[in-house]
């Protein structure tokens, strides 16, 4: 199973078609949330998103594989792609090439967006979802945990203490998130891939990255 993920795309056709240059080969497409952005300054930010939306989907309707993806705190609408090529991962499993694959949308209160829960209202979703996380799990969520690439640039770690409780407890084999710009990278099977792109090979781990922010990309 190999898998090209993305997230932080904030509206950025170059990172909307940087998706269709580097899912060449790929199983599926992730993309974990802040993936909309209002585009002209003569409408509001809702119906900039939607517009955003739009274009995201005809760039990505054209993709051999399917398209898993959450939403971001900095999404103030809900993507909703037509047809069966798209897949909102948010609170469910979905199975494909035998790897699941769970989402989860909220992050810890950040921007003021309609995609952020305090932190017990994250620790009683995820208990809902724990049981469908296993060892063969592709878990996506927008927010790091806890102590994994989730510094910002003052120092502050934004990640969620119950999502780190629950990588420990039920051990997904993949992690995948942005969020926090700056922490683009690796770290042991937690990929942030914010504004970057990265093909992960889910068996063997291996992983390469495709579009790197850190280096302008």
């Amino acid at each position: 199973m190999i898998l090209l993920a993305m997230s932080d795309l904030h509206g950025r056709q170059d990172l909307f078609d940087a998706i269709v240059e580097h899912a060449a080969g790929a199983d599926v497409v992730v993309l974990a949330g802040d993936l909309l952005e209002r585009r002209r300054g003569d409408v509001s930010v809702r119906d900039g998103q939607r517009e955003c939306g739009e274009i995201l989907t005809k760039t990505l309707q054209g993709l051999a594989c399917p398209v898993l993806f959450v939403m971001g705190n900095d999404d103030m609408v809900v993507w909703h792609p037509p047809g069966d090529q798209f897949h909102d991962l948010h609170g469910r499993r979905i199975e494909l090439g035998g790897w699941g694959f769970v989402g989860y949308q909220y992050s810890l209160p950040f921007m003021g967006g309609i995609h952020e829960r305090g932190e017990e209202e994250i620790a009683m979703d995820l208990r809902q979802l724990a049981n469908q996380v296993d060892q063969r799990t592709v878990l996506v969520t927008h927010s790091p945990a806890y102590g994994v690439l989730d510094q910002t640039s003052s120092g502050y770690r934004a990640g969620s203490p119950s999502l780190a409780a629950l990588i420990a407890e039920r051990r997904p084999c993949v992690h995948i998130h942005g969020h926090i710009h700056s922490q683009f990278g690796r770290e042991g099977s937690s990929f942030n891939v914010a504004r970057g792109a990265v093909r992960i090979d889910v068996l063997t781990g291996e992983s390469e990255v495709r579009v790197d922010p850190r280096n302008g990309g």
